[in-house]
């Protein structure tokens, strides 16, 4: 995914945590700010999206990027047409997982399945 579309500043992410909307799956949870008039020059349009996932969830770097790499393969696999056309939305993945869960018992197919239906969900609110 090009940079454009990412977020990147910590501005970006205390915006998000502060004035944002969440929708909650299993493994995800995503906030999101839908677009607003006074956010159009800043955001040009697109969707940018940003990935974290909590050192205190889980404590091996490792696993995190394991984590960060298969959320934006599902993220570049699925088709954002879904999404509405003109609507800018920030968007912040974290994972919300149990203490007692492993990071090698999520694998792809849940996790691209938690995304679909989050897209599914934010196009439907979006709209």
């Amino acid at each position: 995914m090009k940079k454009k579309y990412r977020l990147r500043k910590k501005s970006d992410f205390d915006e998000i945590f502060e004035k944002g909307k969440s929708i909650k799956t299993s493994n995800l949870i995503f906030l999101y700010i839908p677009e607003k008039s006074g956010n159009k020059e800043k955001n040009q349009n697109s969707l940018r999206i940003g990935v974290r996932v909590p050192k205190k969830k889980c404590k091996r770097a490792v696993d995190r990027n394991y984590l960060k790499r298969v959320i934006w393969a599902t993220h570049s696999k699925l088709n954002l047409e879904e999404l509405p056309p003109n609507s800018s939305i920030f968007l912040y993945t974290s994972f919300f997982l149990s203490k007692f869960s492993k990071v090698k018992k999520i694998n792809f197919l849940d996790l691209e399945r938690d995304v679909k239906k989050i897209y599914n969900t934010l196009s439907k609110r979006c709209s």
